[in-house]
C-alpha cells in the first residue's frame, strides 16, 4: 500500500509518466520473449521524439527506475528499450548503447544501458566495465 500512496501523491504528469513506463516496460518485456530482437528494436526504434516537451529527462528515467519493479524480469535490455520509447514520447532523443565483457569466472555478460544528450541516464551503475558496441540510435 506505501508504494500505491506514494504513487497517488506523485504530481499528474509523473504519475502518467510512472504508469506509462510501466505498459511500455510490459510490452518490452514480453517482446523480448516473444519476438525476434530485430522486430523489438525496430519498434523501439522507429519512434521519432515527439515535438513536444514532456518531462525532463532525469524525471523520465526515474520513470522507468520506479516502474521496473512491477515487472518481473525487467532486465536492463527491457529498461533500455521502454525508456527509448517513452523519451521519444516526451521529445527527447536518445540511444541504446549495449556492451560486452567477461565476468569474474570469464563468463560472458552483456549490459544495455541509454543516454540521452549525451549522458547515461539508465543502466549507468554498470556501463562503465562493458566494451560498447555500435549505439542502437533512433532513426530522424
Amino acid at each position: 500500500m506505501p508504494r500505491l500512496l506514494k504513487w497517488l501523491r506523485l504530481p499528474g504528469p509523473e504519475r502518467a509518466a510512472v504508469l506509462h513506463a510501466w505498459a511500455l516496460l510490459w510490452l518490452a518485456r514480453l517482446g523480448l520473449w516473444l519476438l525476434p530482437f530485430a522486430r523489438l528494436q525496430r519498434f523501439a526504434l522507429t519512434r521519432p521524439p515527439s515535438a513536444r516537451r514532456g518531462l525532463p529527462a532525469p524525471r523520465l528515467a526515474w520513470a522507468v527506475t520506479a516502474a521496473r519493479r512491477g515487472v518481473p524480469r525487467a532486465t536492463c535490455l527491457t529498461q533500455a528499450l521502454a525508456g527509448q520509447v517513452l523519451f521519444a514520447h516526451h521529445g527527447h532523443r536518445s540511444q541504446v548503447h549495449l556492451g560486452v565483457a567477461r565476468g569474474a569466472d570469464r563468463q560472458f555478460e552483456a549490459h544495455a544501458w541509454l543516454t540521452c544528450a549525451g549522458r547515461v541516464v539508465l543502466g549507468a551503475a554498470e556501463q562503465g566495465r562493458f566494451k560498447p558496441l555500435p549505439a542502437l540510435d533512433q532513426q530522424p
